[in-house]
């Protein structure tokens, strides 16, 4: 089953299209309210979503919520367990967009409206999480958000003192239309970062030190780790690249033969099979292990944003 969030939005005219929906193996709606409605809790632009033990983690994006919540549930059934982290905790969410966690109790987060990634202490039981430290690697003395793991090369707000690129992330905001970090990953023991208006895939090590960054792929978005590749979806592509060992610059090659209008969420099936939003055509296509496009009619009536399988 594909569990998926939507574009949203305006929640009092459709609420549902702000909730998680669930299709089942044939592309057919199961639900499209998978989350529980929680007094006080308004899902509004949901992100990115990641299973981890017994929960379920929701990046809630709206500029009156920046948080992610926790569900515990099963199938299409979720209860809200509580905020993991917030932004009254963390002035650094604000926009939220996706997350990640490294195995050994840390979770990353990145939010665009502050272009930095921040990393936080989950505690025990996983419910929620707290500021980490400030990345060492990052200059001293500074002034940074609690937690900052990543920094942009502006300051924005809240202030923070810039770092230049590449290590610091790029930020735009031409024409009023905002562009920054996005997806996020962790593997190896290295914290991929999709730096949208770098048009690359930046890495980290442990500390926050950089380590490189992936050959120039238009609208990097996306990102998925698997059996030790990275896979990039972008504008109409969706690029892939061995994880470099050891860490280093590192080239992405689009896929050849796969075209996703404007792609975006991606997942794959305990099978190996992908799945792929189509941002702007409403859709998921749905692809085998050589990526050979499959049939799977299962439309939207939103624009998707993330997909999770489980």
């Amino acid at each position: 089953m594909l569990l998926v969030t939507l574009h949203g939005g305006k929640p009092g005219v459709d609420p549902k299209l702000n909730n998680v929906h669930a299709y089942d193996k044939e592309g057919n709606k199961v639900s499209s309210s998978v989350l529980d409605n929680t007094p006080g809790v308004v899902l509004d632009e949901l992100r990115s979503i990641r299973l981890l033990g017994n929960y379920l983690y929701v990046v809630n994006a709206n500029k009156e919520q920046n948080s992610v919540l926790c569900y515990q549930g099963s199938g299409v059934k979720y209860a809200f367990v509580g905020q993991f982290v917030s932004n009254q905790a963390c002035p650094a969410i604000v926009h939220p967009f996706d997350l990640t966690f490294d195995g050994v109790g840390n979770c990353y987060l990145s939010s665009q409206d502050t272009n930095v990634v921040t990393r936080f202490k989950v505690a025990a039981g996983g419910k929620s999480a707290t500021p980490a430290p400030i990345a060492p690697a990052l200059p001293k003395p500074g002034n940074f958000s609690p937690g900052t793991f990543v920094a942009s090369s502006v300051s924005l707000k809240p202030p923070s003192t810039p770092v230049p690129a590449p290590p610091g992330l790029e930020y735009s905001d031409h024409e009023k239309k905002k562009h920054s970090v996005r997806g996020v990953a962790w593997a190896n023991g290295v914290l991929y970062v999709a730096d949208q208006v770098a048009e690359c895939i930046k890495m980290y090590d442990k500390d926050g030190k950089f380590l490189g960054m992936s050959s120039a792929v238009n609208t990097p978005v996306h990102l998925l780790v698997y059996k030790g590749n990275l896979y990039v979806s972008g504008a109409d592509h969706v690029f892939i690249a061995k994880l470099p060992n050891p860490p280093g610059d590192f080239k992405l090659s689009p896929i050849e033969g796969v075209k996703v209008q404007n792609s975006c969420g991606i997942a794959v099936s305990n099978s190996g099979h992908f799945f792929i939003g189509s941002r702007t055509g409403n859709a998921i296509l749905k692809f085998d292990s050589d990526f050979q496009q499959m049939d799977f009619k299962c439309e939207l009536p939103d624009n998707p944003e993330f997909l999770l399988h489980v």
